[in-house]
This record gives C-alpha cells, sequence and structure tokens, in this order.
C-alpha cells in the first residue's frame, strides 16, 4: 500500500506542488500579457502625442496667421470689431476641442482591459 493513496503526506505534496505550479504558470502567463498591454499603450501614446504635438503646431500657426489677415483686412475700417471676432472664434474653437477631448477621454478603450479580463476570469475557475 502506497501512502499516497490514501491521502498521506507524500500525495498531498505532490498536489500541492502542481496546484502552486499551475498558479504559477497562470501568473506568468497574465504577467507577460499585462507587459505586452504596456508595450501596446506606451507605443499608442507615443504615436498619439507626436502626431497631436504636429498637429496642433500647424493648426496654431494657421489660426495666427488667419487671424493677422482678418484683423489686417478690417484695420483702417472696423479693427475692434475684427479683433473682438477673431476672439470670439477663438474662444468657441477652444471650448469645442475641450468637448470632443472629453468624451474622447471618457468613450475611449480602458488600458489593460484583456489583462483584467483574463485574470478576473482565473478568479472565476479558481471559486468554483
Amino acid at each position: 500500500m502506497n501512502p499516497a493513496d490514501h491521502g498521506g503526506a507524500p500525495g498531498r505534496a505532490g498536489r500541492i506542488r502542481l496546484l502552486a505550479g499551475g498558479i504559477l504558470e497562470i501568473v506568468e502567463t497574465r504577467l507577460e500579457l499585462l507587459g505586452s498591454d504596456i508595450e501596446l499603450q506606451g507605443a499608442r501614446l507615443r504615436s498619439v502625442g507626436v502626431l497631436l504635438m504636429a498637429g496642433l503646431l500647424f493648426f496654431a500657426l494657421a489660426l495666427v496667421f488667419g487671424s493677422v489677415l482678418v484683423i489686417a483686412a478690417f484695420w483702417e475700417t472696423h479693427r475692434l470689431a475684427a479683433i473682438a471676432a477673431v476672439a470670439g472664434v477663438h474662444l468657441l474653437a477652444a471650448a469645442g476641442c475641450l468637448l470632443v477631448v472629453r468624451r474622447l477621454v471618457r468613450s475611449g478603450p480602458r488600458p489593460f482591459e484583456a489583462s483584467l479580463a483574463e485574470l478576473r476570469h482565473d478568479i472565476a475557475r479558481l471559486r468554483s
């Protein structure tokens, strides 16, 4: 008779080692997935940041030169009205941009969504 056949210490120790090994494999897989998510988010944020800065620079230049053009065109007749109109348009554009940014931030995908879903799935399997 083998002690492992009746729930003896060697059988339990073996099952505990197998369970611990399985848990460590799950943790390793999830950490690899988390690392991949971090790399993807980092690359995405860098690309978005560079393009955003370039777009903002060119947009700002266009606004400055367009504003100067409008003010120069009305300089002799309605300079104060032209300056006020340009400032008002800039204010409305800024408010619109900020509202769009707020909507994009709120509706964007959550970072690490796949990792969190897998961890929840693992926890549910361990509890059952």
